[in-house]
């Protein structure tokens, strides 16, 4: 399931591009960015509906395990099975997009380059700090899901949040990882891109995302609910003897 997140985020990444190639001129950057975060929603469209684990997601298990409600140790495990599943579904996504044509359209590799070469540049801090705002909207839309039990109306809630991470471009580690993938293809492209370069995406773009994806997630979100309705109702029965 961590494997198959990966690709339906890919899926999504391939449709935004695709879907905003070659407007760098005629559009605003705000309508750009709206065409791109409406066509990127179907990523968690597909993962609510079609099943699937993503990391940023399953980060919120962190607080029933301070509650001992689940093991310390099956929680990392969970968390780093589904991380490595999610970056196997982006990269095969990546090779896929290459495979499928995608990249020869030079519009479509124009943009593509473009999204790698601005994550790339972002300061890791920025990255750390984008990350935590990015999982209080991408663990948000699992708590707003619950909210009905019609599939339009959990479908419009769930894409509104989305849109809105997709739109501003908050960091997003799984999300990452699909363009971290392309970036080692575009040296087929006659775009190189070192070794070097694909190291700094790592440790400057990937690691502050992913601890803050889990510090927004999995600790800041779930705790403001935790100490919002911690108080236990009282037992009825004590109630009625009272």
């Amino acid at each position: 399931m961590g494997v198959a997140a990966g690709l339906f985020i890919g899926i999504a990444y391939i449709g935004s591009i695709y879907a905003t190639r070659g407007w760098n001129e005629l559009l605003p950057i705000g309508i750009k960015s709206f065409i791109f975060a409406i066509v990127f929603t179907l990523a968690i469209t597909m993962i609510i509906f079609m099943g699937g684990e993503l990391f940023t997601s399953n980060a919120m298990m962190f607080l029933p395990t301070m509650k001992k409600q689940i093991k310390l140790t099956k929680m990392l495990l969970n968390l780093l099975v589904v991380l490595i599943g999610n970056f196997i579904g982006c990269f095969i996504l990546a090779s896929l997009t290459a495979l499928s044509g995608f990249l020869d359209n030079e519009e479509f590799l124009k943009n593509a380059i473009a999204i790698f070469h601005s994550k790339l540049e972002k300061p890791w801090w920025k990255n750390f700090f984008s990350g935590i705002l990015c999982n209080f909207l991408v663990a948000g839309s699992v708590y707003i899901s619950h909210a009905t039990k019609s599939s339009g109306a959990k479908f419009l809630l769930i894409n509104l949040v989305i849109m809105i991470f997709a739109l501003t471009g908050f960091s997003h580690v799984v999300a990452n990882s699909y363009i971290w993938g392309l970036g080692a293809i575009f040296n087929f492209y006659n775009h190189p891109v070192s070794s070097l370069e694909l190291l700094q995406f790592g440790y400057q773009n990937q690691i502050p995302t992913l601890v803050g994806n889990f510090l927004g997630g999995g600790i800041l979100l779930p705790s403001m609910y935790y100490f919002a309705y911690k108080k236990s109702l009282p037992n009825p029965i004590t109630l009625s003897l009272n």
